[in-house]
């Protein structure tokens, strides 16, 4: 198959008991840190650059920080573009991206506003900035600020990035997404821009208590992201890649999936091509569309829009994660049904009686399940005509 750098992280990292999604995006994002403006498709209305915004979202306890960790460190050192962390709110990144800042050598390493931020938790990272995901948002286009973006809304003056270039990392619980992200957003563009990589599943158990079968040396990673960061110029399509991508977008845009409510879908276009370009890169370091990766693009991008479609369900309503968890258990039981003492006992810690009560109360007032009396429990129905929907939804974001 040949040599491949993403599955040779992700293969390192086979005994970790963090999700081995978590670890593929991971690699994923640190490409496209140190690619950074370097690399475009020509769209020929704009230049699309291969820049990201994923968030890993799982349950708490599920060793999300690992593969951030991991991700912060290669762009680190790649020393290829900058790194920006810790408890920050987006007004402070801005500052911070505009300033020019030298070294211990005296020298100005990074010149343009080209940066990874990473966020081991979103909500911190959005501390008291109800404006921070309009700017991301904005920032995300990169095409639209070729030589600059400025932000004059603040009363202290005109904050100015050149060549801005962001790239976005971070991890969240489902709860905390849905207390973080308001619904303005949710439908007002930032999701739509965003990969949402979400796991119930977790690693293989691993006590660590013995060593691992070889030790991990992050370091050889990285001479491949130093190559990569060197790479400059045009992506070129060959004529079976935009065979292929023009025969599956126009199918695809004439049967859009119904209820979209993050927009995304009206980009995964792009969305695909972004992934794709670093998926090409991962095999070889020639700026030429490859289709096993096109293909796997598209396959990675339309998890990520079936991923934000569960976790925007609900909005930002308070019972939005316990009502998406209940959805979820229904839709995954093989006759879509569960009943209230399985429910309290498999999800012990993320809802109780009372709440579950009430989502109860409010999907059947939606008209989505029926209750039944078995003895002295009570047994939640999924109907088959929202179940039916959810399939055909499905069937077409995968496109089977």
């Amino acid at each position: 198959m040949g040599y491949n750098w993403i599955n040779s992280v992700v293969d390192a990292y086979k005994d970790s008991e963090s999700p081995q999604r978590f670890y593929y995006w991971a690699a994923i994002t640190a490409m496209a840190a140190v690619m950074r403006k370097n690399i475009y498709l020509d769209r020929f209305h704009y230049k699309l650059y291969p820049n990201i915004y994923v968030f890993l979202i799982a349950k708490s306890g599920m060793k999300k920080g690992i593969p951030i960790s991991l991700c912060k460190s290669l762009v680190e050192k790649s020393e290829a573009s900058k790194v920006i962390s810790g408890r920050n709110s987006v007004p402070r990144v801005i500052y911070d991206l505009g300033k020019l800042k030298t070294n211990a050598n005296g020298t100005v390493p990074y010149k343009e506003a080209q940066a990874l931020i990473i966020s081991g938790e979103l909500a911190s990272f959005l501390v008291k900035d109800l404006d921070g995901l309009k700017v991301l948002t904005d920032l995300y286009n990169t095409h639209e600020h070729e030589e600059k973006w400025e932000n004059s809304l603040k009363s202290t003056g005109i904050d100015t990035l050149t060549k801005p270039c962001i790239n976005l990392f971070g991890a969240t619980n489902d709860d905390h997404f849905a207390e973080t992200i308001p619904k303005s957003d949710v439908k007002g563009g930032f999701i739509a821009r965003t990969f949402i990589v979400y796991s119930m599943d977790r690693g293989l158990p691993n006590p660590l208590v013995d060593p691992p079968s070889s030790i991990i040396d992050v370091n050889s990673f990285v001479p491949y992201l130093k190559d990569l960061a060197k790479l400059k110029g045009e992506f070129k399509w060959t004529k079976e890649t935009a065979d292929w991508y023009k025969t599956w977008y126009i199918d695809f845009m004439q049967n859009l999936p119904e209820n979209d409510v993050t927009g995304y879908y009206n980009r995964v276009g792009d969305s695909i091509l972004k992934v794709a370009m670093i998926l090409s890169l991962s095999k070889r370091l020639d700026l030429t569309m490859d289709l096993d990766a096109l293909q796997e693009a598209k396959a990675e991008c339309m998890n990520c829009g079936l991923a934000a479609h569960q976790i925007s369900m609900g909005g930002s309503a308070t019972l939005s994660g316990q009502t998406r968890i209940v959805i979820r258990a229904l839709l995954s039981h093989p006759e879509h049904k569960i009943s209230r003492t399985q429910l309290l006992k498999r999800y012990w810690g993320d809802i109780n009686g009372y709440d579950l009560d009430l989502v109860i109360e409010n999907l059947l007032g939606a008209g989505m399940i029926e209750v039944k009396n078995i003895g002295k429990d009570r047994i939640y129905v999924m109907k088959d005509a929202v179940v039916n929907e959810y399939l055909i939804y499905e069937k077409k974001v995968r496109g089977v």
